[in-house]
């Protein structure tokens, strides 16, 4: 039996020695663009992170994530 091959390319090493890894973080499926901001809320006394998710296409908000 032949072994399957993967679609997914294995990092290779630059010249300089580093490794070059984009293939394995390639993210085009994904309509969005992520950016995130870090606030102080003084209320509650600690930071948040808000993600906000960017159209590709329109660049204007759509939706938003609170991480506590």
């Amino acid at each position: 039996m032949r072994k399957k091959q993967s679609k997914r390319k294995l990092p290779t090493k630059k010249k300089d020695g580093s490794w070059d890894l984009t293939e394995l973080y390639k993210s085009g499926k994904s309509p969005f663009n992520i950016e995130w901001i870090k606030y102080s809320n003084p209320a509650e006394g600690r930071d948040q992170i808000i993600f906000l998710y960017i159209d590709k296409e329109t660049n204007k908000i759509c939706k938003h994530r609170i991480l506590r």
